[in-house]
């Protein structure tokens, strides 16, 4: 039974009363993907963030309602099968990094009974028949933790992202216009060629900034000075660690290196002499700061010994106190971030190895 136009007006009348609670939750979302996602694990690419529009909606409706499967009886219905009312994009750079960003989102957000999230892998990468369409979509509600104080309203609500290259984000949002949603009778057999040709364009552009960026990274690796970003940091430490992705978790450590002035990579090199800078005493000291905190109930902080925690257990060993107090001015209220909470948790787990020496 199709959808009833009396469910279609009160749909539209209840989105129209709630839909500034989907812009908050879009920006919020958007939010923790350019920090945590983005920023933290050194990853090139641009978040963008948007609600859908009334007239969208009710346009969206009104397809459905045409449509044998979407047999939606009440706005309840409606309401908890529709789940793109707030929904934020990745495009990153490299297609490589699409399956690391689905991987950090997983561990950011949660599904709607606080579980695993819903993660669905749209690849109908097809070109000998003209279809390119490549996205990871995933269906994300914020944590617990999250929803507090101006978030608290948010509980219940989902929003949707997608993941995709920067190439294959103009690809799918043209044949999304063209192809998806077309006008008439649909495209037409010269339109469907100029997307094909659009398709193996773009192919050709993901292979071409794959290729840049590693050159890029290379460049940097030989450069002396001062960092000039983040990547920059990653690129001119990772011949010290070697096995190691040192673009992940690379956010927290840059900064606390920035903190602490050590803004090049002969800096580092000199503040940390003897401070388990190499991957073997480095990985060391993280298995058992982990163990620490396992035991103080505190797993989540965990360091990762595959990543630029490498970097940070030796910047911690050297400059916790310094880092605590660089981020905990007087008058901060915010919850701290994750820097913050490691810094204080390594005070404790120096603390209280010195008391066990002590006692030993």
């Amino acid at each position: 039974m199709p959808i009833s136009e009396t469910v279609i007006a009160e749909s539209v009348a209840r989105y129209d009363r709630e839909r500034d609670r989907y812009i908050k939750l879009a920006s919020r979302v958007a939010d923790l993907c350019r920090t945590a996602v983005i920023e933290d694990n050194a990853i090139r690419a641009q978040v963008t963030s948007r609600t859908k529009t009334i007239k969208s909606f009710e346009g969206k409706l009104r397809r459905f309602s045409r449509r044998p499967d979407k047999n939606y009886g009440t706005v309840d219905e409606v309401f908890a099968q529709v789940g793109d009312f707030a929904g934020v994009r990745i495009a990153t750079y490299r297609p490589e990094d699409e399956v690391r960003v689905a991987d950090a989102v997983a561990t950011l957000f949660c599904g709607a009974d606080g579980g695993a999230i819903e993660i669905d892998p749209k690849d109908k990468l097809k070109p000998a028949a003209g279809q390119f369409y490549r996205a990871t979509h995933c269906q994300v509600h914020l944590p617990e933790a999250d929803l507090v104080g101006n978030y608290e309203n948010l509980r219940g609500a989902s929003c949707e992202i997608q993941i995709c290259s920067m190439m294959a984000h103009v690809w799918n949002e043209i044949e999304h216009d063209i192809g998806y949603k077309p006008e008439g009778e649909g495209p037409s057999d010269a339109e469907l060629g100029l997307l094909e040709a659009l398709g193996h364009l773009t192919r050709a552009g993901d292979a071409a900034i794959t290729r840049l960026l590693a050159a890029n990274i290379a460049r940097m690796a030989v450069q002396t000075g001062d960092f000039a970003d983040v990547h920059d940091f990653a690129a001119r430490l990772r011949p010290h660690f070697p096995s190691a992705d040192l673009s992940v978790n690379a956010g927290p450590a840059y900064e606390a290196a920035t903190i602490l002035d050590l803004t090049s990579a002969e800096k580092i090199d000199q503040a940390t002499a003897g401070a388990a800078f190499n991957s073997k005493d480095a990985a060391k000291a993280i298995e058992t700061l982990n163990a620490y905190l396992e035991q103080a109930g505190r797993p989540e902080l965990g360091l990762n010994s595959a990543s630029a925690d490498l970097v940070l257990i030796a910047l911690l060993k050297i400059g916790a106190l310094e880092i605590d107090e660089a981020l905990a001015p007087n008058g901060r209220t915010a919850r701290p971030g994750r820097l913050h909470m490691l810094a204080r948790a390594y005070r404790e787990y120096s603390r209280a190895s010195q008391t066990e020496r002590d006692a030993a």
